[in-house]
């Protein structure tokens, strides 16, 4: 009985064995390769696509040779948005494309801001200028307000309308 027992042992081991390398011999493997392109993002908001400035009368007991003319829609909403390279930095510059004419300059236009890494300044004709500068992250989401205003200069600047075209760009430095 004990040479039966050893030989049903053996059997049962060599079947187990076959049973559990089939599916050993019947299977294949493959890796898959997973690829994601992240790209950059850039968007800017700027609350209104006209600037209107409405002359004001000279006051005549102070003689004033000018005077600051606030925009008709301060404040203006501005939101930069951008996603980079955590080591980039973002920059929002602003250039006139011209002068409003050769007696009025395009830096006759400046702004005071609000809102973190915004800067106040003056327009130029054919240079930017900054108007906002942010780095360290590689989320970017700045909201400010632009408060526009026109140096009106009652001894040089005929009466007349005048107008001009400034490009804001939002870029990665």
């Amino acid at each position: 009985m004990r040479m039966k027992t050893i030989k049903a042992l053996a059997i049962a081991a060599v079947l187990f064995m076959a049973v559990s390398m089939v599916p050993a011999l019947a299977q294949a493997s493959r890796d898959l390769n997973f690829v994601v392109t992240l790209a950059e993002w850039y968007d800017l908001y700027i609350g209104q696509n006209t600037i209107t400035f409405t002359d004001v009368a000279p006051a005549i007991q102070q003689n004033p040779p000018s005077v600051q003319i606030p925009a008709n829609e301060n404040p203006v909403d501005v939101r930069a948005f951008a996603i980079l390279i955590p080591s980039s930095s973002l920059t929002l510059t602003v250039t006139a494309q011209t002068d409003f004419d050769a007696t009025i300059p395009a830096s006759t236009v400046s702004w005071t801001v609000t809102g973190a890494g915004y800067q106040a300044g003056s327009l130029q004709a054919g240079t930017p200028v900054t108007v906002g500068s942010w780095s360290g992250a590689a989320f970017h989401w700045h909201e400010g307000t632009m408060s526009f205003s026109f140096l009106r200069d009652y001894l040089t600047q005929a009466p007349g309308t005048y107008s001009l075209i400034a490009t804001y760009t939002l870029s990665k430095v």
